[in-house]
């Protein structure tokens, strides 16, 4: 769990150094400058992550800063007063997009990948627009489920645009308890999506997940302006921060 003096920390050695914080969707846009850092936050389905994801976004348009929030529609959260409050980033100049967790929700639901996904985006796109998704790391994912040893699939195969060969062939089946679910990829155009953050071209790349720095903050601090550096943060590791950090 990051603290106040991570959160402080980040935005000394990186944010406040940077010539502008964008959301993802500037980047897929053209804006690629070395000194442009493109923000994204995962808001996974874990207790409190919506509303923290709220105080974020106030933090981060308080000191000028704008991100892309990727909403998981398999979760929690996702209840129409919760989508109804969705404007509150636009509001502050942040973008929505959708966490997309096709593939394991099929296996779960028994059903088709792209018409759970087609039916989130309808849901969401009635309060914002909608045009950048990434895909979700799902337990399901894993063959070794419970100790997420190697995958299975990556939720962003339902996509033409991402293929991952080394996974296997991008029109297969994977099953789970006795559900079998057929991968048949389409573009990510027929449901109006434009871009896939993870498959966005990058320098260098910061995440948080796990609840740690990877690589090392200190060595992209150093390292900083070789190359457009992406940031991920999940909101999910910085509850207690925004309880404690006045927005």
């Amino acid at each position: 769990m990051f603290t106040r003096h991570d959160l402080e920390q980040l935005d000394r050695l990186l944010y406040s150094r940077a010539d502008r914080v964008v959301p993802m969707r500037d980047v897929w846009k053209g804006d690629t400058a070395a000194g442009a850092i493109g923000l994204r936050h995962d808001v996974d389905d874990n207790p409190g992550s919506f509303d923290t994801a709220l105080a974020m976004a106030e933090w981060e348009m308080r000191r000028g800063y704008s991100s892309t929030w990727f909403l998981l529609h398999d979760s929690h959260y996702w209840t129409q007063d919760n989508l109804a409050r969705t404007v509150e980033f636009e509001e502050m100049g942040h973008e929505v997009a959708i966490h997309v967790n096709g593939i394991a929700e099929a296996l779960r639901q028994n059903r088709d990948p792209v018409a759970i996904v087609a039916e989130a985006l309808a849901e969401l796109r009635e309060f914002v627009r909608v045009e950048g998704c990434v895909a979700h790391g799902d337990p399901w994912c894993y063959r070794n489920r419970k100790g997420f040893g190697p995958l299975d699939f990556v939720n962003d195969e339902m996509w033409l645009e991402s293929q991952r060969p080394d996974m296997g062939d991008p029109c297969r089946i994977v099953s789970h308890d006795g559900v079998h679910v057929p991968i048949a990829p389409v573009s990510r155009v027929e449901l109006g999506l434009g871009y896939d953050a993870s498959w966005l071209s990058r320098g260098m790349y910061l995440s948080d997940s796990g609840g740690g720095w990877s690589p090392p903050l200190y060595e992209i601090a150093e390292a900083f302006g070789n190359g457009q550096l992406h940031v991920l943060q999940h909101p999910d590791h910085w509850l207690s921060v925004f309880e404690a950090v006045p927005v």
